[in-house]
């Protein structure tokens, strides 16, 4: 009986859904789009990468080539660039722009940018409490039925602060994200990189690559009234 109400209450979730999928789509079309559009200088990626790296001073960071597409991501911990096949030897206005944020994420670990310590700060906060939530929230509601009530309530509780953490983390993620974005765009038109007219084309990917956090964001949220949902109902039933 549980389990159908927690997959029924699943109709919550079809915003967020529609939400991730229109997130997903845009990102692709846009990217799409200025993937056609050559750069005026037609350096590659992985050459404006190391040219920005080491004028900023991370002469350091490692630039990698991965399989893929929009799979770009930077490794604080190897302090590595990994460019998709999509972006490493293109020289496009999209390529250049997914390049340029993930140096900003370079320089936002090198600066100490105090939000990206927080997220870093909750990961290992995140595997526990996904290793946690559930067992506590079901055992919670078990106790429910031989009226351990006051044990109960704490498990249940602590269950979903637990789930909740992953909404915590979506909203540090975003800012993360927004300012690597931001220090793309001023890289890239302060260096010369970029005129303002290609400069807007990457400022419009990364405005659509946006999206795909802010959906993630919403959906937690809706994910957390789901299970409170839940909670509520599961609760209602025991008694």
């Amino acid at each position: 009986m549980l389990y159908w109400i927690y997959y029924v209450l699943g109709i919550v979730m079809i915003p967020g859904i529609i939400l991730g999928i229109w997130a997903q789509i845009k990102v692709q079309t846009t990217f799409n789009e200025y993937n056609r559009i050559e750069t005026k200088h037609g350096k590659k990626a992985h050459e404006v990468t190391r040219y920005m790296l080491d004028g900023g001073g991370a002469t350091n960071t490692k630039i990698n080539a991965i399989n893929g597409e929009l799979t770009d991501n930077y490794n604080p911990t190897t302090d590595t660039i990994s460019l998709s096949q999509s972006v490493y030897n293109n020289s496009t206005i999209a390529a250049i722009g997914v390049t340029a944020h993930e140096i900003g994420h370079v320089f936002q670990h090198k600066q100490g940018y105090a939000p990206v310590k927080i997220r870093k700060a909750l990961v290992p906060m995140l595997n526990i409490s996904s290793l946690l939530c559930w067992p506590l929230i079901i055992i919670g509601l078990i106790m429910e039925l031989t009226y351990y009530t006051t044990t109960a309530d704490w498990l249940l509780l602590i269950g979903i602060i637990l789930y909740g953490l992953n909404i915590v983390f979506c909203l540090v993620t975003l800012p993360v994200e927004l300012n690597a974005s931001k220090r793309a765009y001023k890289m890239l038109v302060s260096t010369g990189e970029m005129d303002m007219e290609e400069a807007d084309g990457v400022k419009k990917v990364l405005n659509a690559a946006a999206w795909t956090y802010v959906a993630a964001l919403i959906t937690s949220i809706l994910s957390l009234f789901r299970l409170l949902l839940f909670v509520f109902m599961a609760r209602g039933n025991n008694n």
